[in-house]
Protein backbone atom coordinates (compact mmCIF):
# COMPACT_ATOMS: atom_id res chain seq x y z
CA UNK A 1 0.00 0.00 0.00
CA UNK A 2 2.88 2.80 0.68
CA UNK A 3 4.40 1.77 -2.20
CA UNK A 4 1.42 2.27 -4.38
CA UNK A 5 0.93 5.54 -2.43
CA UNK A 6 4.81 6.79 -3.34
CA UNK A 7 4.18 5.65 -6.51
CA UNK A 8 1.10 7.69 -7.38
CA UNK A 9 3.07 11.10 -5.79
CA UNK A 10 5.83 10.12 -8.09
CA UNK A 11 3.32 9.50 -11.07
CA UNK A 12 1.81 12.97 -9.99
CA UNK A 13 4.98 15.08 -9.36
CA UNK A 14 6.14 13.49 -13.07
CA UNK A 15 2.70 15.07 -14.58
CA UNK A 16 2.91 18.29 -12.95
CA UNK A 17 6.48 18.52 -14.11
CA UNK A 18 5.56 17.56 -17.66
CA UNK A 19 2.54 20.27 -17.11
CA UNK A 20 4.50 22.51 -16.20
CA UNK A 21 7.91 21.38 -19.33
CA UNK A 22 4.84 21.95 -22.01
CA UNK A 23 3.32 25.14 -20.63
CA UNK A 24 7.01 26.83 -20.86
CA UNK A 25 7.70 25.21 -24.08
CA UNK A 26 4.21 26.64 -25.31
CA UNK A 27 5.28 30.07 -24.12
CA UNK A 28 8.74 30.26 -26.02
CA UNK A 29 6.99 28.68 -29.67
CA UNK A 30 4.13 31.60 -29.39
CA UNK A 31 6.85 34.41 -28.37
CA UNK A 32 8.89 32.90 -31.53
CA UNK A 33 6.12 32.73 -33.46
CA UNK A 34 4.84 36.49 -32.38
CA UNK A 35 8.73 37.85 -33.28
CA UNK A 36 8.74 35.63 -36.60
CA UNK A 37 5.52 37.31 -37.75
CA UNK A 38 6.64 40.78 -37.07
CA UNK A 39 9.93 40.40 -38.73
CA UNK A 40 8.44 38.17 -42.34
CA UNK A 41 5.45 41.15 -42.02
CA UNK A 42 7.44 44.37 -40.99
CA UNK A 43 4.53 44.73 -38.70
CA UNK A 44 5.23 48.79 -37.35
CA UNK A 45 5.69 48.86 -33.55
CA UNK A 46 2.79 50.85 -32.98
CA UNK A 47 0.73 48.10 -33.91
CA UNK A 48 2.24 44.78 -32.42
CA UNK A 49 6.09 46.10 -30.99
CA UNK A 50 8.16 43.05 -30.01
CA UNK A 51 7.50 40.70 -27.34
CA UNK A 52 11.63 41.96 -25.80
CA UNK A 53 9.76 45.03 -25.54
CA UNK A 54 5.72 43.54 -24.35
CA UNK A 55 8.31 41.74 -21.49
CA UNK A 56 10.13 45.15 -20.65
CA UNK A 57 6.73 46.47 -20.35
CA UNK A 58 5.45 44.10 -18.30
CA UNK A 59 8.74 44.58 -15.73
CA UNK A 60 8.15 48.00 -15.71
CA UNK A 61 4.58 48.30 -14.98
CA UNK A 62 4.70 45.19 -12.84
CA UNK A 63 2.39 47.42 -10.57
CA UNK A 64 0.05 48.64 -12.46
CA UNK A 65 -0.78 45.21 -13.93
CA UNK A 66 -0.50 43.20 -10.74
CA UNK A 67 -3.44 45.56 -9.24
CA UNK A 68 -5.51 45.39 -12.31
CA UNK A 69 -4.70 41.87 -12.53
CA UNK A 70 -5.76 41.14 -9.02
CA UNK A 71 -8.77 42.57 -9.44
CA UNK A 72 -9.69 41.15 -12.82
CA UNK A 73 -8.94 37.66 -10.92
CA UNK A 74 -11.02 37.98 -7.55
CA UNK A 75 -14.48 38.71 -9.91
CA UNK A 76 -13.45 35.64 -11.93
CA UNK A 77 -13.07 33.97 -8.86
CA UNK A 78 -16.22 34.85 -7.04
CA UNK A 79 -18.49 34.71 -9.94
CA UNK A 80 -17.17 31.08 -10.68
CA UNK A 81 -17.96 30.08 -7.20
CA UNK A 82 -21.49 32.01 -7.36
CA UNK A 83 -21.94 29.63 -10.43
CA UNK A 84 -20.53 27.03 -9.64
CA UNK A 85 -22.44 26.56 -6.42
CA UNK A 86 -26.39 27.43 -8.29
CA UNK A 87 -25.11 24.49 -11.23
CA UNK A 88 -24.74 22.33 -9.01
CA UNK A 89 -28.09 23.03 -6.43
CA UNK A 90 -30.14 23.33 -10.21
CA UNK A 91 -28.46 20.05 -11.73
CA UNK A 92 -28.93 18.14 -8.96
CA UNK A 93 -32.76 19.44 -8.72
CA UNK A 94 -33.35 18.44 -12.46
CA UNK A 95 -31.63 14.72 -11.76
CA UNK A 96 -34.19 14.51 -9.21
CA UNK A 97 -37.11 16.29 -10.40
CA UNK A 98 -37.90 15.47 -14.23
CA UNK A 99 -40.99 17.93 -14.30
CA UNK A 100 -39.01 20.33 -13.03
CA UNK A 101 -36.19 20.14 -15.63
CA UNK A 102 -38.85 20.16 -18.14
CA UNK A 103 -40.66 23.32 -16.67
CA UNK A 104 -37.91 25.07 -15.93
CA UNK A 105 -34.71 24.29 -18.59
CA UNK A 106 -36.30 26.62 -21.41
CA UNK A 107 -35.84 29.36 -19.20
CA UNK A 108 -32.29 28.45 -18.19
CA UNK A 109 -31.77 28.74 -21.96
CA UNK A 110 -33.54 31.51 -22.86
CA UNK A 111 -31.27 33.39 -20.32
CA UNK A 112 -28.13 32.43 -21.37
CA UNK A 113 -28.91 33.03 -25.13
CA UNK A 114 -28.76 36.90 -23.88
CA UNK A 115 -26.17 38.87 -25.17
CA UNK A 116 -23.98 39.38 -22.67
CA UNK A 117 -22.82 42.33 -24.44
CA UNK A 118 -26.54 43.69 -24.01
CA UNK A 119 -27.15 42.10 -20.17
CA UNK A 120 -24.00 44.04 -18.69
CA UNK A 121 -25.09 47.74 -19.17
CA UNK A 122 -28.56 46.71 -17.60
CA UNK A 123 -27.07 45.23 -14.78
CA UNK A 124 -24.70 48.24 -14.51
CA UNK A 125 -27.82 50.56 -13.42
CA UNK A 126 -28.99 48.45 -10.84
CA UNK A 127 -25.20 47.88 -9.09
CA UNK A 128 -23.34 50.57 -10.83
CA UNK A 129 -19.80 49.98 -11.87
CA UNK A 130 -18.01 48.46 -9.01
CA UNK A 131 -16.71 45.07 -8.93
CA UNK A 132 -20.46 43.78 -8.46
CA UNK A 133 -21.07 43.82 -11.63
CA UNK A 134 -18.41 42.26 -12.66
CA UNK A 135 -19.31 39.07 -10.77
CA UNK A 136 -22.94 39.25 -12.19
CA UNK A 137 -21.92 38.87 -15.60
CA UNK A 138 -19.24 36.18 -14.66
CA UNK A 139 -22.13 34.23 -13.22
CA UNK A 140 -24.02 34.45 -15.92
CA UNK A 141 -21.08 33.58 -18.45
CA UNK A 142 -19.87 30.41 -16.74
CA UNK A 143 -23.12 28.85 -15.56
CA UNK A 144 -24.37 27.95 -18.32
CA UNK A 145 -21.30 25.05 -19.31
CA UNK A 146 -21.45 23.92 -16.24
CA UNK A 147 -24.75 23.14 -15.51
CA UNK A 148 -24.66 21.60 -18.97
CA UNK A 149 -21.89 19.18 -18.15
CA UNK A 150 -23.11 18.51 -14.66
CA UNK A 151 -26.37 17.31 -15.82
CA UNK A 152 -25.07 14.71 -18.38
CA UNK A 153 -22.84 14.06 -15.64
CA UNK A 154 -25.69 13.29 -13.33
CA UNK A 155 -27.22 11.31 -15.90
CA UNK A 156 -24.24 9.37 -17.04
CA UNK A 157 -24.39 7.16 -13.96
CA UNK A 158 -23.82 3.37 -15.03
CA UNK A 159 -27.45 1.68 -14.65
CA UNK A 160 -26.04 -1.22 -13.59
CA UNK A 161 -24.83 0.43 -10.31
CA UNK A 162 -28.13 1.99 -10.08
CA UNK A 163 -30.06 -1.10 -9.68
CA UNK A 164 -27.18 -2.43 -7.23
CA UNK A 165 -27.87 0.53 -5.09
CA UNK A 166 -31.81 -0.18 -5.68
CA UNK A 167 -31.48 -3.84 -4.60
CA UNK A 168 -29.78 -2.27 -1.28
CA UNK A 169 -32.70 -0.10 -0.73
CA UNK A 170 -30.90 3.23 -1.15
CA UNK A 171 -32.47 6.19 -1.23
CA UNK A 172 -32.64 8.18 -4.49
CA UNK A 173 -30.67 10.73 -2.10
CA UNK A 174 -28.30 8.01 -1.09
CA UNK A 175 -27.52 7.05 -4.90
CA UNK A 176 -27.15 10.34 -5.70
CA UNK A 177 -24.21 11.69 -2.79
CA UNK A 178 -22.97 7.96 -2.99
CA UNK A 179 -22.97 7.07 -7.40
CA UNK A 180 -24.07 9.82 -9.02
CA UNK A 181 -22.01 12.49 -7.99
CA UNK A 182 -18.94 10.51 -8.60
CA UNK A 183 -19.54 9.77 -11.73
CA UNK A 184 -20.69 13.77 -12.57
CA UNK A 185 -17.57 14.93 -11.26
CA UNK A 186 -14.72 14.34 -14.53
CA UNK A 187 -18.02 16.25 -16.02
CA UNK A 188 -17.65 19.12 -14.02
CA UNK A 189 -14.19 19.51 -14.19
CA UNK A 190 -14.58 19.54 -17.62
CA UNK A 191 -17.01 22.39 -17.38
CA UNK A 192 -14.64 23.88 -14.98
CA UNK A 193 -12.15 24.32 -17.04
CA UNK A 194 -14.24 26.17 -20.01
CA UNK A 195 -16.04 28.31 -17.56
CA UNK A 196 -12.75 29.04 -15.65
CA UNK A 197 -11.47 30.72 -19.04
CA UNK A 198 -14.68 31.93 -19.67
CA UNK A 199 -15.26 33.67 -16.01
CA UNK A 200 -12.07 35.51 -17.02
CA UNK A 201 -13.15 36.93 -20.10
CA UNK A 202 -16.55 37.65 -18.98
CA UNK A 203 -14.46 39.51 -15.90
CA UNK A 204 -12.75 42.03 -18.64
CA UNK A 205 -15.87 42.21 -21.01
CA UNK A 206 -17.36 43.66 -17.82
CA UNK A 207 -14.70 45.94 -17.63
CA UNK A 208 -14.33 47.12 -20.59
CA UNK A 209 -18.54 48.03 -20.34
CA UNK A 210 -18.59 49.54 -17.13
CA UNK A 211 -15.03 51.37 -16.90
CA UNK A 212 -14.29 49.56 -13.92
CA UNK A 213 -10.92 48.48 -12.99
CA UNK A 214 -8.91 45.28 -13.98
CA UNK A 215 -7.29 44.13 -16.74
CA UNK A 216 -10.02 45.22 -19.19
CA UNK A 217 -10.17 48.41 -18.52
CA UNK A 218 -6.71 48.71 -18.35
CA UNK A 219 -6.66 47.69 -22.05
CA UNK A 220 -8.92 50.12 -23.46
CA UNK A 221 -7.21 52.77 -21.63
CA UNK A 222 -4.02 52.26 -23.01
CA UNK A 223 -5.50 51.73 -26.56
CA UNK A 224 -6.95 55.40 -26.29
CA UNK A 225 -3.79 56.46 -25.02
CA UNK A 226 -1.94 54.68 -27.92
CA UNK A 227 0.35 52.97 -25.48
CA UNK A 228 0.95 49.89 -27.68
CA UNK A 229 3.13 48.27 -25.52
CA UNK A 230 1.44 48.41 -22.42
CA UNK A 231 -2.05 47.16 -24.02
CA UNK A 232 0.16 44.16 -25.41
CA UNK A 233 1.74 43.72 -21.87
CA UNK A 234 -1.77 43.80 -20.09
CA UNK A 235 -3.51 41.18 -23.11
CA UNK A 236 -0.36 38.62 -22.60
CA UNK A 237 -0.91 38.76 -19.14
CA UNK A 238 -4.67 38.10 -19.37
CA UNK A 239 -3.57 35.02 -21.60
CA UNK A 240 -1.02 33.75 -19.08
CA UNK A 241 -3.89 33.88 -16.61
CA UNK A 242 -6.67 32.07 -18.67
CA UNK A 243 -3.53 29.58 -18.95
CA UNK A 244 -2.99 28.86 -15.63
CA UNK A 245 -6.61 28.65 -14.43
CA UNK A 246 -6.85 25.71 -17.28
CA UNK A 247 -3.59 24.04 -15.97
CA UNK A 248 -4.99 24.37 -12.47
CA UNK A 249 -8.41 23.09 -13.33
CA UNK A 250 -6.58 19.92 -14.80
CA UNK A 251 -4.26 19.39 -12.22
CA UNK A 252 -6.86 19.05 -9.72
CA UNK A 253 -8.84 17.15 -11.80
CA UNK A 254 -5.84 14.40 -11.95
CA UNK A 255 -5.75 14.89 -8.22
CA UNK A 256 -9.68 14.45 -7.32
CA UNK A 257 -10.28 11.77 -9.74
CA UNK A 258 -6.74 9.63 -8.16
CA UNK A 259 -9.71 7.40 -7.22
CA UNK A 260 -11.10 6.28 -10.55
CA UNK A 261 -7.55 4.91 -11.14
Amino acid sequence: MAISLTARRQNGATDFLRSISIGLLSLIFLLGLWQMVITVWHVPAYLMPAPGHVLIAIGTNWKVLSAQTSFTIGAAALGLTISTTFAVLIAIAFTMSRRLEQASLPAVIAFRSAPVAAVAPIIMLFFGRGITTSVMVVTIVSFFPLLVNLMRGLASTDKNTLELMHVYGATRWQQLYRVRILYALPYLFAGLRVAGTSAILGAMLSEWITGSRGLGNLILESGEMRETELLWAAVLVSVTVALIVFWTTSAAERRVLQWKA
